[in-house]
C-alpha cells in the first residue's frame, strides 16, 4: 500500500508542476470518449487501453482480451466573453452546446494480426456573438467541426513491438457569418450617386455553410521497453477540402443607422426602404472556399509504476495546417461590400498531455489529466472566433465494473488565456469601416468536455 500510495504521490507532482503555466481552450478535442477525455488525450501508449487505440491503432495488438467495443455520448460546450474597457460591460456568446458521440471496437484474428474500427471527433468550434458585440464587425459566429470514421489494422512483430494503420473518412462542416452595414439610398433599387445620396445604413448579418467529406488515415507504433516502460507514437492526418459554400443573409435586420455610423435616428423613411434594398442584394462567396485541419503527431512514455497506478507524458507537434474560408461578400446596387477582416491562418506549435490512472481494488478506476499547448495564431491576429492562443485543460474522470463491463464518465474543463486586442473594435459610417484603436478589448473563453459510455470486452 505505501508504494501505491507513494506513486499517486509522485504523478500528482508531475500534473501539479505541469500546471502551474496553465492558459486557454484548444480546437483540437482530447477525444470523444470518456475514458480519453478524462486522460487530457495523452494515452498514446497506453497499451492495454482500447480507448486509447483511437488515437493510436498499433495498440489494438495489445489489448488483453479477445476482442471489445465500446459506445458514448457527451456534450462539448463553450463560450466566448468579451469585455469592453471604456464601458466595463462583458458579453458572452451563444450557441454554446453541441454533442460528441464516439465509438470503437477491436478483435484479435491472430496472436499477431488485429482488425478495429473508431469513430471520433478531433476538431470542434462554436460561437454566436450577441447582436451588440464589439467585434461584430470582424466575424460573429463560427461552427466547425470534423467527425471522423477509420478501419483500423495493427500488426504484432514481436510480443514488444507493433504498428498499426488506420484508413477512413471524415466529415467537415463549416459556417461563418459576420455583420455588414449597407449605405441606404433614397432610391434603393438603384446605385447610389449624388442625385440618389445615402441617407442610412442597415445592420445585416451575413453567413455561409457548407460540407464536405475527405479521407484521413492514422499511423501507429507500440515498444514496450519492459513491463513497466512503454514508448509509442501516433501520427493522424490532417483533413482538407474544397466546400461548396452557400450565402445568405441570417435573420431580419439589426437596425437602422444614420451616416455617422453612431445615432440610430436616420432620417425619416430611411427604415422603410430596407426590404427593398436587401431584396437587391445577393450574398455570395468570393476567394478560397478550402478548410484545412492540421495534422498530429505525438510522442508518449507510459510508466506503470505500481500494479495500481500508471502514468503517461504525451509530447504533441501540431502542424501550420489550420485554414477557414474567408467571410461572404454581399452585392448591393451601389457595389460589392466585404467584411473588414478574415479569420487567420494556424500556426504549427507543441503541446504537452500528461495523465494518471489509478486502479482502486475490483470496480474502480479513478483517471486526472491535464493538456496544454502554444499558440496556433500570431499574437499580432488575435480575434475571438478561432482563438489561437495558448491553451490549457484540467481532466478528471472514473471507471466502474458493471452489467459485465465497465461503465466510463470523463470531465474536462477547458480554459482561454485573456487577450487583449486595440484593433477589433470598429466604426462603420457611410464612408466605410475604421478601427477606434482607443478602445482595448479583452477576450477569454471557457468550456467543457464530458461524456458517459459503456466498454464491454469478451
Amino acid at each position: 500500500m505505501a508504494q501505491a500510495v507513494r506513486g499517486i504521490i509522485g504523478a500528482g507532482l508531475v500534473l501539479g508542476a505541469a500546471a502551474l503555466p496553465a492558459v486557454a481552450q484548444s480546437l483540437a478535442l482530447p477525444a470523444a470518449d470518456p475514458v480519453g477525455i478524462s486522460r487530457s488525450g495523452a494515452q498514446v501508449a497506453y497499451g492495454y487501453s482500447l480507448e486509447a487505440a483511437a488515437l493510436n491503432p498499433a495498440l489494438l495488438a495489445s489489448l488483453r482480451e479477445k476482442g471489445g467495443f465500446y459506445l458514448s455520448g457527451g456534450a462539448d460546450l463553450a463560450s466566448i466573453q468579451q469585455s469592453l474597457e471604456s464601458t466595463q460591460f462583458t458579453r458572452y456568446s451563444a450557441d454554446r452546446n453541441r454533442a460528441l458521440v464516439a465509438f470503437g471496437a477491436g478483435y484479435h484474428l491472430s496472436p499477431t494480426f488485429s482488425l478495429g474500427l473508431k469513430l471520433d471527433e478531433p476538431f470542434a468550434r462554436h460561437a454566436q456573438l450577441l447582436d451588440d458585440a464589439p467585434s461584430r464587425f470582424q466575424g460573429d459566429g463560427i461552427d466547425l467541426s470534423a467527425r471522423r470514421l477509420e478501419a483500423q489494422a495493427a500488426w504484432a512483430l514481436s510480443p514488444n513491438l507493433s504498428v498499426g494503420v488506420g484508413v477512413g473518412a471524415a466529415r467537415l462542416g463549416f459556417e461563418s457569418s459576420s455583420v455588414m452595414r449597407f449605405g441606404i439610398p433614397l432610391d434603393a433599387s438603384v446605385p447610389a450617386s449624388g442625385t440618389n445620396p445615402v441617407s442610412g445604413l442597415v445592420e445585416q448579418r451575413v453567413g455561409q455553410s457548407g460540407h464536405k467529406t475527405v479521407p484521413s488515415y492514422s499511423l501507429g507504433i507500440r515498444w514496450a521497453i519492459s513491463p513497466r516502460w512503454t514508448v509509442a507514437a501516433a501520427h493522424q492526418s490532417g483533413l482538407k477540402g474544397d466546400l461548396d459554400l452557400q450565402a445568405g443573409f441570417r435573420g431580419a435586420d439589426m437596425g437602422v443607422y444614420a451616416n455617422d455610423g453612431l445615432s440610430r435616428t436616420a432620417p425619416l423613411g430611411t427604415a422603410a426602404r430596407v426590404p427593398a434594398l436587401l431584396a437587391a442584394s445577393t450574398p455570395f462567396h468570393a476567394g478560397s472556399d478550402t478548410v484545412e485541419l492540421p495534422s498530429q503527431t505525438t510522442l508518449g512514455f507510459r510508466h506503470r509504476a505500481t500494479p495500481m497506478v500508471t502514468w503517461e507524458m504525451d509530447v504533441r507537434w501540431t502542424s501550420a495546417g489550420l485554414r477557414v474560408p474567408s467571410f461572404a461578400q454581399v452585392a448591393t446596387p451601389s457595389g460589392t461590400v466585404v467584411s473588414p477582416a478574415e479569420i487567420a491562418q494556424g500556426k504549427s506549435h507543441l503541446g504537452v498531455g500528461a495523465s494518471v490512472e489509478v486502479e482502486l481494488g475490483k470496480f474502480w478506476t479513478v483517471r486526472g489529466g491535464l493538456s496544454l499547448d502554444q499558440r496556433s495564431q500570431e499574437e499580432a491576429l488575435t480575434e475571438p472566433l478561432l482563438d489561437g492562443s495558448r491553451t490549457a485543460a484540467f481532466s478528471i474522470g472514473a471507471g466502474y465494473k458493471v452489467w459485465g463491463g465497465e461503465l466510463n464518465f470523463g470531465y474536462q474543463y477547458r480554459l482561454s488565456e485573456d487577450q487583449d486586442s486595440r484593433t477589433m473594435v470598429g466604426s462603420w459610417s457611410s464612408s466605410g469601416y475604421r478601427v477606434v484603436q482607443a478602445d482595448r478589448l479583452r477576450m477569454e473563453g471557457m468550456g467543457h468536455l464530458l461524456a458517459l459510455g459503456f466498454k464491454k470486452t469478451f
